[in-house]
C-alpha cells in the first residue's frame, strides 16, 4: 500500500512535560482555520494519485482540539476522502481518544499511535508522562470498540530503568496484548529536553546503533514490531541556557562535560562523511570557526587547488578534543578560548594524555585509508597523535617536513607561511598518489 508522511506543524502538545521530549515544548504554527486549510491543501494538491495511506506525525495529539481544532480535523478528513485515502494513521495521547471523534473516520481504516514508552507506572511517573497503564488500557478499549487499530511506541533505554533488556521485554509482552503493532524507538537526547541535561551531567547516556540493535534483536522478527534507531538527526545541539563561556586553561577546560558529550557522540554515533577516506589532523586556531583563520584559509586553498578536498577529512585537535570540520561552527567548538601561553608543564602533560585518549578512541571507531597531519612537531597535539597511533600500532605522516619545521621554527615563521604550505602540498601529492 503506497504511503505518504504528513507532518503536522500546528500548535503544541497540551501536556509537553515528558522528560525526554523537546518538540512538545516548542510552539508550532497557530492553529487558525484558514492557515490549516491552506497547509492541508498544499499537501493534498501535490499528492501523488497512487497514494492511499497517510501517516500523520506531530508533536502532540491529532485529537487535541487546542492543537487541531475540530473544523481543521474534519477538513483534513474530507481531503483524505477526496484523495481516495483508505488508510490513515494519527498520533494521540490517551485522554483525547473518545468514541465521538473516532466516529468521524468511520469510512476508512484508522490506526492511532500512542506513546506509552514503558509498561511500568513507576517509570511513567519518573519520566513525567502524565498518564498510567490504566489510562492506556481505557484508550485501547475505546479504539477497539470502533474497530480502530492501536499502535504503540516504546522507548528503549529510558532513564531510571534498572535493566534495559528486562524492562523492554516486559513492556513488549504487555503491549502486545493491547496493540496491533509496536514501534521500538531508540531514545536519543533532543536538545530542548530535560534528558539532554541529564546526558550533559553524566546521569544518562544514549545507546549506540549496535547497542540498540543488540537489545531489540530478539523482537525484530515479529511482524507486529518495527524498530526506529534514529527518530531525528542526532547531533549534540545545546540550548542557549546550557551554554557556557569556556575561556581558560586547566583541567576544567580540558575535560569539560560539554566537550565530553561531543567526544562520546563522535565515537559511538557519528559516521564519517562518504568519500572522506583520508583523515588530516590539523591544529586549532584562536579564531572561530577555524576556517575563518588565516592558517585554515590557506590550508583549504591548497586542498582545493590540489582537488583532493573531497577525499580528505579535515579534523582539528584542541583542548575541546577531536573536531571534524563539519562541526566547527557548533557550540562548544565555536565558543572556547585556550591560551597556550598560560599552559604549565603539568597541564601540557594532561593535554597530551587526554587528547591521545580521544584520538585513540576516535580512530578505533572509524576506518580511514590513511592518517595524515599538519602539525608542529613540538605541539602537544602532535605528541598526542604520536602517542595514540603508537598505542594502536598505526602509521601516520606529518605533511610538515621536519627540515621545514626546523627552519620556520628557527626563523619564527608561522605555519601558514609559504614554506610550510609548500611542504604540505608536495607531501600531499606524494601521499595521495600512494593511497
Amino acid at each position: 500500500m503506497p504511503e505518504k508522511i504528513f507532518l503536522l506543524k500546528f500548535g503544541r502538545c497540551k501536556w509537553s512535560k515528558c522528560l525526554f521530549c523537546g518538540y512538545g515544548a516548542s510552539e508550532g504554527r497557530k492553529p487558525e482555520s484558514e492557515n490549516m486549510k491552506r497547509y492541508f491543501d498544499l499537501f493534498f494538491d501535490t499528492l501523488e494519485p497512487e497514494i492511499d495511506h497517510i501517516k500523520v506525525f506531530g508533536s502532540g495529539s491529532f485529537f487535541d482540539e487546542q492543537q487541531m481544532p475540530a473544523e481543521g480535523r474534519r477538513y483534513f478528513i474530507e481531503r483524505c476522502r477526496q484523495a481516495g485515502i483508505r488508510k490513515l494513521m494519527v498520533e494521540s495521547r490517551p485522554e483525547f481518544i473518545t468514541p465521538g471523534v473516532l466516529g468521524e473516520f468511520s469510512d476508512m481504516q484508522l490506526e492511532v499511535a500512542i506513546g506509552l514508552e514503558v509498561a511500568d507506572d513507576r517509570i511513567l511517573d519518573k519520566i513525567n508522562k502524565g498518564f498510567h497503564l490504566r489510562d492506556f488500557e481505557r484508550a485501547v478499549e475505546v479504539l477497539r470498540s470502533k474497530d480502530v487499530k492501536p499502535r504503540t511506541y516504546l522507548l528503549v533505554n529510558l532513564p531510571f530503568v534498572d535493566d534495559v533488556q528486562e524492562s523492554l521485554d516486559s513492556s513488549v509482552k504487555y503491549t502486545l496484548k493491547y496493540s496491533d503493532s509496536i514501534v521500538l524507538i531508540n531514545l536519543l537526547p533532543h536538545y530542548m529536553s530535560r534528558l539532554m541535561k541529564m546526558w550533559v551531567r553524566g546521569e544518562w547516556s544514549f545507546l549506540s546503533k549496535d547497542e540498540f540493535y543488540d537489545i531489540v534483536g530478539k523482537w525484530m522478527n515479529d511482524p507486529r514490531i518495527g524498530v526506529d534507531v534514529e527518530t531525528f538527526r542526532f547531533v549534540p545541539k545545546f540550548p542557549s541556557e546550557l551554554r557556557e563561556k569556556l575561556s581558560g586553561v586547566g583541567e576544567e577546560y580540558l575535560t569539560h562535560p560539554h566537550f565530553d558529550v561531543w567526544q562520546d557522540y563522535l565515537v559511538r554515533w557519528y559516521e564519517v562523511p562518504k568519500g572522506k577516506e583520508i583523515i588530516l589532523f590539523l591544529p586549532c586556531s584562536h579564531r572561530k570557526p577555524y576556517s575563518e583563520s588565516e592558517t585554515h584559509k590557506k590550508i583549504i586553498e591548497k586542498l582545493n587547488r590540489l582537488k583532493v578536498r573531497d577525499r580528505i577529512h579535515e579534523v582539528m585537535l584542541s583542548n575541546a578534543g577531536v573536531v571534524p570540520r563539519e562541526f566547527e561552527d557548533m557550540y562548544p567548538f565555536n565558543a572556547y578560548d585556550w591560551d597556550e601561553g598560560l599552559e604549565t608543564e603539568e597541564i601540557k602533560k594532561r593535554y597530551i594524555e587526554v587528547t591521545a585518549e580521544r584520538i585513540r578512541e576516535y580512530v578505533k571507531a572509524h576506518s580511514y585509508d590513511g592518517i595524515l597531519c599538519f602539525l608542529k612537531y613540538d605541539s602537544e597535539s602532535y605528541k598526542a597523535l604520536n602517542k595514540a597511533c603508537h598505542e594502536l600500532d598505526l602509521e601516520f605522516r606529518n605533511l610538515l617536513r621536519m627540515e621545514i619545521y626546523e627552519k620556520i621554527k628557527k626563523q619564527k615563521k608561522p605555519l601558514q607561511g609559504e614554506e610550510a604550505l609548500s611542504s604540505l602540498s608536495e607531501a600531499l601529492k606524494d601521499e595521495i598518489g600512494e593511497i
